[in-house]
């Protein structure tokens, strides 16, 4: 067949564009499909019986096959509790709700896999105290970690989310233990999930209580130029300044302290349910700056994965720390958590497929409650399942989506 130069520079350039339309919207090669394919579930979520096998309802349809399911949030219980209060969201609930044991059983009859998300050390966000008196606001505000003026603050400010707990405190370290331990031995999950297991930032916490602890631990080591570099500094932070190295490594050792106890002591009656942590993706600032040294944890096998969270919209940045999240894990799973609420669909297809090329065992999309817009709408996952879950054969034709989900805070 012969062209015309015209004619077959419009052929060339339909072959060319039709190529190019048919590579970004491949279907992933099977071994680049996620074996983990997960969203975090924030509480709110599941204020409802509806509402939580709308969840299900949504993941299953989309193949998803992981639900983070947030089940303490602020220092309260979305599930049967006798350690913390009710999550006031569930007031207008009969007390025969139960948030955790309702999605377990719904999710599991369509083999979805339930993880127990447990903030840890945040315990409250919120302009007025908790209602509950026993609260652990209310209950132990001798708990609450605080800045180096004894200051802290019970909402978002931008520096700190809301009011922390003290890791170092061993009446904080028992109570958080006992609560991990409770959801563990109750319920029929499928893993543990820690977050907000750290430190605001380095300027938490400086409470009375915890620089006493400190000072404690170096009592034990303190060599004489050192006892006499504290007298001469004689203020309250004196041990903090004269040993700041000693200070970084203790104060995330406390954090470390609780991982290992909790690990332990779920590995002794559920052996076989998933530990993980959604994490800071660098390593080193997360353990210096938030006494999160997670990679640590990776080690010495407290974990058997993280969610590092990788939530930039620069596509380099997020490859560059699931890179190194991947040596910093010691062999053990990496779940990249991406920040889907803030990407365009085309945008967290891209990132999926790079991560998993990369080598990660899965995927963590933050969040089902924002990409679906509280359960209105299933075409962001859709979409998502279409581009990188499913045979081109048993895909969805709809991409009718959200551009930019609203964010809502963990």
């Amino acid at each position: 067949m012969r062209f015309g130069g015209g004619t077959f520079l419009v052929v060339f350039l339909s072959l060319f564009f039709l190529a190019l339309s048919l590579s970004s919207n491949a279907v992933q090669p099977e071994n680049l499909i996620p074996k983990v394919r997960a969203l975090w579930v924030v509480r709110y979520s599941l204020s409802s019986p509806e509402q939580v096998q709308r969840v299900v309802q949504l993941a299953h349809e989309s193949d998803f096959n992981t639900l983070f399911v947030q089940v303490r949030g602020r220092g309260d219980a979305w599930y049967e509790s006798k350690l913390e209060p009710r999550a006031e969201a569930l007031a207008d609930q009969p007390a025969s709700f139960d948030p955790l044991a309702t999605i377990i059983q719904e999710a599991h009859q369509v083999g979805i896999k339930v993880i127990a998300w447990v903030n840890a050390y945040l315990v409250w966000t919120g302009e007025r105290l908790p209602k509950a008196k026993n609260h652990i606001m209310n209950a132990h505000p001798d708990w609450i970690s605080r800045d180096k003026w004894g200051h802290f603050s019970m909402v978002d400010n931008g520096r700190v989310e809301g009011a922390y707990l003290q890791p170092s405190n061993p009446a904080v370290q028992n109570h958080l233990y006992k609560v991990y331990m409770d959801i563990a031995k109750r319920y029929d999950i499928d893993g543990i999930h820690f977050d907000f297991i750290r430190y605001p930032n380095s300027d938490y916490d400086f409470s009375d209580s915890t620089l006493l602890r400190f000072k404690k631990y170096m009592d034990k080591c303190i060599t004489a130029s050192g006892r006499e570099a504290v007298e001469k500094d004689g203020g309250k932070l004196a041990y903090v300044h004269t040993f700041p190295d000693q200070w970084v490594k203790w104060r995330a050792q406390q954090v470390t302290n609780l991982v290992k106890r909790v690990s332990e002591g779920i590995r002794r009656i559920k052996p076989n349910i998933e530990i993980s942590a959604a994490v800071f993706p660098d390593p080193k600032t997360a353990a210096v700056g938030k006494g999160q040294d997670w990679s640590d944890w990776m080690k010495k096998g407290y974990l058997d994965a993280v969610c590092p969270m990788a939530y930039s919209q620069n596509t380099d940045l997020v490859l560059k720390q699931i890179q190194e999240d991947i040596a910093a894990a010691y062999g053990h799973k990496v779940y990249a958590g991406l920040g889907s609420w803030r990407l365009s669909p085309e945008d967290t297809v891209d990132k999926i497929r790079k991560v998993m090329d990369m080598g990660v065992n899965g995927v963590c999309l933050f969040s089902y409650d924002d990409l679906t817009k509280n359960g209105k709408t299933d075409s962001y996952l859709a979409y998502i399942d279409k581009h990188c879950f499913t045979p081109a054969s048993t895909q969805s034709a709809s991409t009718d989506y959200p551009v930019e989900p609203p964010h809502q805070v963990r």
